[in-house]
């Protein structure tokens, strides 16, 4: 019998317990322990069968530890890092899959210590779920079929640990593709923050407008899918991944600004015509990005049949794949 593989599960909320589901769908000797600062989500998540273990704390089991997947926001994931770090064996890798902008990463990897070796490798929905209105997704073992894994390493980073970060890829059954830490944020900022803002701005908006109050009562599904994008947000959390990300976010705030402005004098002028030939031009925009995201690959992603054949179970007992035969 193979020996198992003990991964702690730092954070078991939607992206932590889609992973312990997806672990257990792969079969694999993997021995899932859990740790959330909220100890109802980790119980929910034993329950669901995303962990088979919970811990009070997070350095219960770091000892134990052959691999550290992290998905905590900046302020519990330092304050993790802190706790856990020095229990940790030497050369274990973290992985962490929540957003975390490249200042708090460096943060991290200081509180970890240079002999953890911790890069991103973040999920994103594959096209089914992220493009089909509706509320957060729960945690599924499927939530990340068929999207898209962004791993972000820095220079120095162990090829042992990249190839952990490829088989989370195949277990999630999304494509890995590499990006530099300012593009994964530039990135997330644009498809996942800036929405929350103009969310955000449109509801701050309706407390100027006197009538909101029975308005309200009659907002429908297009306000609905707009506003939906607070419903997951965590203000103290969100607050600072903002502020953290205030560089990309304030350049993507000027844009919308333009067109605001730009919409604004259109209606101002009564210019039919040229009002209708913009909103022809933002709707193929729209089926344009529909298309493409539907595809759910990266333009710079790699092939995964391109890549060498070894379980993760194999690589963290520091097996090798077989060099191919010529």
């Amino acid at each position: 019998m193979k020996p198992s593989v003990t991964i702690l599960l730092l954070g078991t909320g939607a992206t932590g317990a889609s992973i312990g589901l997806a672990l257990r769908r792969a079969g694999e000797n993997f021995r899932r322990v859990g740790y959330d600062p909220q100890a109802a989500v980790a119980r929910r998540a034993q329950q669901s069968g995303a962990i088979d273990r919970a811990i009070g704390r997070p350095y219960a089991a770091a000892a134990e530890a052959d691999l550290v997947v992290m998905s905590l926001a900046a302020p519990h994931a330092l304050e993790v890092a802190q706790a856990v770090g020095a229990d940790l064996r030497p050369d274990t890798v973290i992985v962490s899959v929540a957003r975390l902008p490249a200042a708090t990463l460096s943060t991290l990897r200081a509180a970890f210590g240079a002999a953890h070796p911790l890069f991103s490798a973040v999920p994103f929905l594959g096209a089914r779920r992220a493009l089909t209105p509706g509320d957060a997704p729960a945690p599924a073992a499927d939530l990340y079929d068929g999207g898209m894994l962004a791993i972000s390493a820095p220079p120095g980073t162990p090829q042992e640990a990249i190839q952990i970060g490829l088989d989370l890829a195949a277990i999630l059954r999304a494509t890995p593709f590499f990006l530099d830490p300012a593009e994964l944020d530039s990135a997330w900022a644009t498809s996942e923050t800036l929405p929350e803002l103009l969310a955000a701005a449109m509801l701050g908006s309706l407390r100027a407008n006197p009538g909101w109050r029975d308005q309200r009562r009659l907002a429908g599904a297009s306000f609905a899918r707009l506003a939906a994008a607070l419903q997951s947000v965590a203000p103290p959390e969100a607050a600072g991944t903002w502020v953290a990300d205030r560089e990309h976010l304030r350049a993507r705030l000027d844009a919308v600004i333009e067109e605001l402005t730009s919409l604004r004098s259109l209606l101002g002028s009564g210019d039919e015509a040229a009002l209708r030939e913009r909103l022809e031009e933002w709707t193929s925009l729209y089926q344009e990005w529909r298309t493409v995201r539907a595809e759910a690959r990266p333009d710079l992603g790699i092939e995964q049949e391109g890549i060498p054949t070894v379980g993760m179970f194999d690589r963290l007992l520091g097996r090798r794949p077989a060099t191919p035969k010529s």
